[in-house]
């Protein structure tokens, strides 16, 4: 019996992961097929790492991982940042902002209510394993760490929390990214003005033009600008 080869070493786990992403956005971008309406490229991204760390062929645990998510993350979202125009997207989301405060009331007040209607049957620590959980669900994962050490969670309390987060996740996320192919139905049900999704395509359009002329001085300012960014936020987050 051959066994799995793993790639553990953090270059190539990085190098592994950046070929997957690639490699999905290329065969959308080529292939147009319409799977990728209702199974976005996100969705295979999010899958297949998950498949190959289960099946031992990509370590799960690694040093790279941190720094993708204290390093990275932060870079990348700067510069995807750069190229949305912010004053725009307030003027055209209207009722969307009130959407969006229903989702963070629904974030902050869903734990304690949950907790609430099941707690006759847990110990009397549970609330702690509920605290820690909201955290996550409100600043990620370095924030969940910082509630779980200030309400002084246990190691099992912490653990079910992860274990929670991760359910939740993965049952929420694909429905999250395949929902985008059923867009046009829900505009058409909820009565969406079509001027106010004309100005919202316009807005979210990308700038094709500034990246024609696109030069090697260029890539050096976005990765100072990110960069910088995430040093900030790193410097942020230590105190």
């Amino acid at each position: 019996m051959i066994e799995a080869v793993v790639i553990s070493e953090p270059l190539t786990i990085l190098a592994a992961l950046a070929a997957i992403t690639a490699f999905f956005f290329w065969l959308e971008h080529c292939t147009q097929w319409r799977l990728f309406r209702f199974f976005p490229p996100l969705l295979f991204i999010y899958a297949l790492p998950m498949i190959l760390s289960s099946s031992g062929v990509l370590e799960n645990e690694s040093p790279v991982y941190a720094w993708m998510s204290h390093t990275m993350l932060p870079f990348m979202l700067t510069i995807m940042m750069l190229r949305v125009d912010v004053g725009s997207t307030i003027k055209v989301m209207g009722k969307g902002v009130l959407v969006m405060l229903c989702g963070t009331a629904g974030v902050v007040l869903g734990a304690p209510l949950a907790y609430l209607v099941v707690r006759s049957k847990l110990g009397p620590s549970a609330w702690k394993a509920f605290g820690t959980l909201a955290g996550s669900w409100i600043g990620g994962t370095g924030n969940m760490a910082a509630v779980s050490q200030g309400i002084e969670a246990s190691g099992t309390d912490f653990g079910l929390a992860v274990l929670g987060d991760n359910c939740v996740y993965v049952v929420w996320l694909p429905i999250l990214l395949g929902s985008r192919g059923l867009a046009g139905w829900f505009n058409r049900f909820a009565r969406v003005d079509k001027k106010r999704l004309a100005m919202l395509e316009q807005t979210s359009a990308c700038p094709e033009a500034g990246a024609a002329n696109l030069e090697m001085r260029h890539i050096l300012y976005l990765i100072c600008l990110g960069f910088g960014v995430t040093y900030a936020a790193g410097q942020t987050r230590d105190r």
